[in-house]
């Protein structure tokens, strides 16, 4: 077994500049790898197969691995099993499907033309801060039905709960917030109901069973790191791609908007925003011909998955003209990403909106050349350009 927790920098989470060649030397040598990392034992599994049985298959990996999230958003969807997860998934799917969402269309469309409002006289701009990192938070904020007038301190709530990881303390503080906050909303909705996201949470049932105000809450609260922040870092990783990866990237966007689609697909299986998910064997097992104790933690390395040079050619490119959609982003079968066709929905918008608004759009050649960093969640921390 390899003991890597002293070598371990928590730092690394934001800041590893290239995961992909470990990677890739994993998939050779050691595709199910048993290590130890601070403090616990895990299987680290990195093979797209192996990734993507681990992932379908619900009832030998278990979500509950994912408890850690609770401190900060309160019980949620995202570590539960069983019926207690079908009962949530079923009361919240309604509000994100593909009918629902495509209703908001006109709403994301105009936020988007908003936030460049903001900057596109100034020829200049830093496309994370002033478009990715606040534009998603604006639609979660829309979605749960925020006045426009708190917009400003539900931002900044936000984006510390979204930085739990980086600042445990004030993730915790501005849950509490979040909490305190929400509240009387939630309670207002049950009073008087309106076809909004809240109210269809608080007077939905299955099977005679609602959700309580708590955990109506903790959803609301995690929509936040679940759908604000994976989108932002979807929305810079793509524009990163089409500025900086491939010189004539956006141009051939620009002139063939239906390349659009395959701009979103090629990121997220390039740059996954998310590089792992865990789950816990819940029995004996065996993954790759390795035998998997039960009770043992389990990651599954979506971003090694993704490069799996067995599964995609030359996999490290992006390159417009794959048209591959079978990535593992998103996950598969039961915990499937609730949130996809809005997170698609979101990052077209931001393209179509740099397109239409920021004629020459370019690298800032005074700027420091961007980058891609993260080991846990990856994307650009900055993305200076000019137009």
């Amino acid at each position: 077994m390899d003991d890597v927790s002293a070598a371990f920098d928590p730092q690394l989470m934001f800041d590893f500049p290239d995961p992909y060649p470990m990677f890739a030397e994993m998939r050779r040598t050691n595709p199910v790898a048993h290590v130890s990392m601070m403090n616990r034992e895990s299987y680290v599994v990195t093979r797209y197969d192996d990734v993507a049985a681990v992932l379908r298959d619900g009832d030998t990996y278990s979500s509950r691995a994912n408890s850690e999230v609770s401190k900060f958003m309160g019980r949620t969807i995202l570590e539960m099993d069983g019926k207690e997860h079908t009962r949530h998934r079923s009361l919240i799917s309604s509000i994100f499907s593909a009918r629902a969402i495509d209703a908001l269309q006109p709403v994301i469309d105009s936020l988007a033309h908003e936030r460049i409002d903001g900057f596109v006289r100034d020829g200049r701009a830093d496309l994370v801060s002033a478009l990715t990192t606040i534009f998603p938070v604006q639609v979660i904020a829309h979605i749960v039905g925020v006045p426009r007038t708190d917009y400003a301190s539900f931002m900044r709530w936000s984006l510390d709960l979204i930085a739990f990881s980086k600042s445990p303390q004030r993730g915790r503080e501005a849950s509490r917030t979040l909490h305190d906050y929400l509240l009387p909303i939630v309670r207002e909705r049950r009073a008087a109901p309106r076809d909004d996201v809240i109210g269809k949470l608080v007077t939905g049932a299955v099977e005679g069973v609602g959700l309580s105000d708590d955990e109506v809450i903790s959803f609301l609260r995690l929509l936040l790191p679940a759908g604000a922040e994976t989108t932002s870092r979807l929305m810079a990783s793509m524009l990163f791609a089409l500025l900086a990866e491939r010189e004539d990237g956006l141009e051939r966007v620009r002139a063939d908007r239906a390349l659009i689609r395959w701009a979103i697909e090629e990121t997220l299986r390039w740059e996954t925003p998310v590089l792992f998910v865990a789950r816990q064997a819940m029995r004996q097992t065996e993954i790759g011909g390795l035998p998997v104790p039960d009770g043992m933690m389990v990651s599954a390395v979506i971003a090694s998955g993704n490069r799996d040079e067995t599964h995609y050619a030359d996999p490290d490119r992006f390159d417009l003209d794959r048209r591959a959609d079978d990535h593992l982003s998103f996950g598969f079968g039961r915990h499937f990403c609730l949130g996809y066709h809005l997170a698609k929905m979101e990052a077209r918008a931001v393209l179509t909106a740099v397109l239409d608004r920021l004629p020459g759009v370019r690298l800032d050649p005074d700027a420091e050349t961007p980058r891609i960093t993260g080991l846990a969640f990856r994307s650009p921390q900055a993305l200076p350009v000019r137009f």
